[in-house]
């Protein structure tokens, strides 16, 4: 059993770190450029992730993602430091909450992608920069690793907590 704790353990700290990632890439991103126009001189344009729901959207799941890994993190330490959980009741809550957080990162993280994919569908793409679109969707894949780490996490938390208090009734 102490070889599942330390994997979830680092899984925790990867999730951690790809959703911090994601969200760093995610605000730095923008864009400015100046684009000439047949009855302006010059217009400058300037756009970043808060001009587009979607990309809000993924930094507020990105973000909720990171508090809720915070918070697993330091339960998984306690875990791997003890052998034990803090308490049966928040055995309840790692099994279910992480569930329900990492389908909330996962749809953060295809609202990244389906944006992306469709402003590099448009027509008219020169106002919209290419550099702009590959940060956007590099991004996305942070936060869809974070993803996958809380989901294989949860999996794991579930086979622990089976193991650990319900064969002992």
């Amino acid at each position: 059993m102490g070889c599942l704790v330390i994997v979830n353990l680092l899984l925790r700290i990867l999730s951690l770190c790809c959703l911090a990632t994601s969200i760093t890439i995610l605000t730095t991103a923008s864009s400015d450029m100046t684009v000439s126009s047949l009855f302006h001189k010059d217009v400058e344009v300037k756009f970043g992730f808060s001009d587009f729901y979607a990309y809000r959207y993924m930094l507020v799941c990105a973000a909720a993602g990171f508090v809720y890994s915070l918070l697993q993190t330091v339960f998984a330490i306690i875990q791997v430091k003890t052998g034990d959980c803090i308490c049966d009741k928040l055995i309840h809550f790692d099994v279910y909450a992480d569930k329900i957080m990492s389908m909330i990162v996962g749809t953060g993280a295809a609202a990244g992608f389906g944006l992306t994919v469709d402003l590099n569908c448009l027509p008219n793409r020169a106002m919209i920069t290419v550099d702009f679109l590959n940060k956007e969707n590099v991004a996305a894949s942070f936060c869809l690793g974070g993803f996958v780490c809380t989901m294989i996490s949860s999996f794991i938390s579930l086979k622990i907590f089976k193991d650990d208090y319900l064969y002992e009734c």
